[in-house]
């Protein structure tokens, strides 16, 4: 299957539980932290290229109220890349891909598994050379990125891309009325642009308006650094799926945070606000034991040019990939469990 069929035939959502989660993606950068105090006032638009289609929602969008026969899932195995860049600037989705993740959603859909690259791994980028991995957005674009992520994978497809930055993550986060995370490390953050001290304590915590968006890009004082700030997208993502189970019998609410969701998510492909509310009755079967966080495994640190990165596992790599696309996932898990410690 070519990379043009791959964007333009069966790429259709996921499930309404990761598609929320691309909004947070972004918002898990490494510059300072500064807090943001401004609400939306309205949903933020975001920035279609000329190949790439949105939908924007009606005001009213009527939910459907269960899967039928011609789910956009189609059958099979789905792979989404969900990107976050390091833009600040309102609706710009350039710069650095500063989180990066697959999610793959097997055939029998009674799990969900989230596979983390950490942004400082050294990787061969096609047609570019060796770098770090977030530059191969920076460099070449979704399109880089995308072969980037399938070579390292031994040529997993990617049947779906997403990306968003961080205001819509704020958004999204007051649309849900927080997000419930399991938090695995206690830290303590001080927002220099205010000096507010925000704690977040080890076990269940809310995480509402900005708190949302300290909290996921949070690394400098978790034990593994960027490694633990993987697991805390992963957390979030999480959480978003209860809240949107939690909606399922609310149809308004339900309605205005998918609204939300296609509003203000870059889509490479097909999607309506319809195909994201048929998947609903699947976010709700989907319970926290049965996502799966995960991480392209590294085999410890290094420096290379100068540059402080990642060393990726080669063996244990091609056999994640070997996984993917073989859909078992499960097999790899038992095999090699989910720490991801190098």
């Amino acid at each position: 299957m070519t990379r043009e069929r791959r964007f333009t035939g069966r790429v259709r959502t996921l499930a309404a539980a990761v598609l929320t989660s691309i909004l947070a993606l972004a918002a898990c950068t490494a510059a300072p932290q500064a807090e943001v105090t401004r609400a939306p006032s309205t949903i933020p638009s975001a920035v279609p290229s000329a190949t790439e289609t949105t939908t924007t929602p009606s005001s009213s969008p009527s939910p459907t109220p269960s899967p039928t026969p011609s789910s956009p899932l189609g059958e099979g195995a789905v792979n989404a890349l969900l990107i976050g860049t390091d833009s600040r600037t309102k609706g710009d989705l350039t710069g650095n891909a500063d989180t990066i993740m697959l999610a793959h959603l097997p055939a029998d859909r009674e799990a969900l598994y989230l596979i983390s690259f950490t942004r400082d791994m050294w990787v061969e980028i096609p047609g570019l050379g060796e770098g770090k991995i977030n530059a191969a957005f920076a460099r070449g674009g979704t399109q880089t990125l995308v072969d980037t992520v399938s070579q390292m994978l031994g040529g997993v497809e990617v049947d779906y891309v997403a990306q968003s930055n961080f205001d819509g993550f704020i958004a999204l986060t007051r649309a849900l009325e927080g997000i419930p995370v399991q938090n695995k490390h206690h830290s303590t953050v001080t927002v220099l642009s205010t000096g507010r001290v925000v704690d977040f304590p080890e076990g269940e915590i809310v995480l509402e308006n900005t708190d949302g968006l300290i909290y996921v890009r949070e690394r400098k004082r978790l034990p593994l650094g960027d490694l633990d700030r993987t697991e805390r997208q992963r957390a979030v993502i999480v959480g978003m799926l209860d809240k949107i189970a939690s909606f399922a019998d609310d149809p308004a609410k339900l309605a205005e945070v998918l609204a939300y969701v296609v509003g203000n998510v870059k889509i490479t492909g097909d999607l309506d606000l319809t195909d994201v509310t048929a998947l609903v009755p699947l976010a709700g079967e989907l319970t926290r034991e049965d996502v799966v966080g995960l991480m392209v495994p590294i085999t410890g640190f290094g420096t290379i040019d100068g540059a402080s990165v990642n060393l990726v596992d080669q063996a244990q790599t091609a056999a994640l990939g070997e996984a993917i696309r073989e859909d078992d996932l499960a097999g790899y898990v038992a095999t090699y469990g989910t720490d991801y410690a190098p």
